[in-house]
């Protein structure tokens, strides 16, 4: 059976190196953290990267059939079928969700490190306060540091992130998949043409006819016996 105490002996090493630098405990802690963050965050990113190239093809497809869906139920609308339209929208609203859903997954997978990370510093800080709230003596250990500088970290890295080669590639992939899965019509392409038919619709001679057809009395042979 293999052995894998060496190996987290080796990761449990690299870990705690930055928290065994010689300068104050407290900032010792904070940057040991922030380090841990990072290894958190550069690892969720591959994973990330490596699930999206696996499936990539899936979710191109999702974003066509959402794409062609919702720009038939536009074309629909400006043709006014309601019939199309329901059917096209259902189906557009049907893919939506399934490319909202996969997205969310997909994200999901840059975050799994972080429970192997709070399993490491529960088992090398638990009962350790790093602040305590002044007047409520509540103190503030390994998981509040962690969760701050995991954030901060995280955001930083998505500011440099098109710096990396690797996941500078994956963002290309992402935008070439994304012309690939063409173009969504706006809504308010229609709003010209709907604003053009609304001219038409009350333009003066109809609007003066109507009007003709509304305010004229029919003869009411009752009055003229009167």
């Amino acid at each position: 059976m293999f052995d894998v105490a060496p190996i987290l002996a080796v990761v449990d090493t690299i870990l705690i190196t930055p928290y065994r630098l010689p300068i104050p405990s407290v900032a010792a802690f904070w940057l040991g953290t922030a380090v841990l963050a990072l290894w958190c965050t550069i690892a969720g990113e591959i994973c990330m990267a490596l699930v999206y190239m696996w499936n990539r093809d899936y979710y191109t497809d999702l974003n066509k059939k959402m794409t062609r869906m919702h720009n038939i139920s536009v074309e629909a609308i400006r043709h006014q079928d309601k019939k199309i339209f329901k059917s096209a929208n259902d189906w557009a609203n049907e893919y939506f969700g399934k490319v909202f859903f996969s997205h969310a997954a997909l994200f999901a997978v840059s975050l799994w490190p972080m429970a192997f990370a709070m399993g490491w510093l529960q088992e090398r800080f638990v009962g350790i306060s790093v602040h305590t709230i002044p007047y409520f003596e509540f103190g503030l250990g390994y998981p509040f540091v962690f969760i701050i500088t995991y954030i901060l970290v995280r955001y930083s890295f998505a500011k440099i992130r098109k710096f990396v080669p690797f996941l500078k590639r994956i963002d290309v992939m992402k935008e070439e998949d994304a012309v690939n899965a063409g173009e969504m019509t706006s809504w308010t392409e229609l709003a010209p043409e709907l604003g053009k038919e609304f001219k038409t619709d009350s333009s003066p001679n109809k609007t003066i006819s109507d009007s003709k057809s509304v305010n004229t009395v029919p003869h009411c042979p009752a009055e003229n016996s009167a």
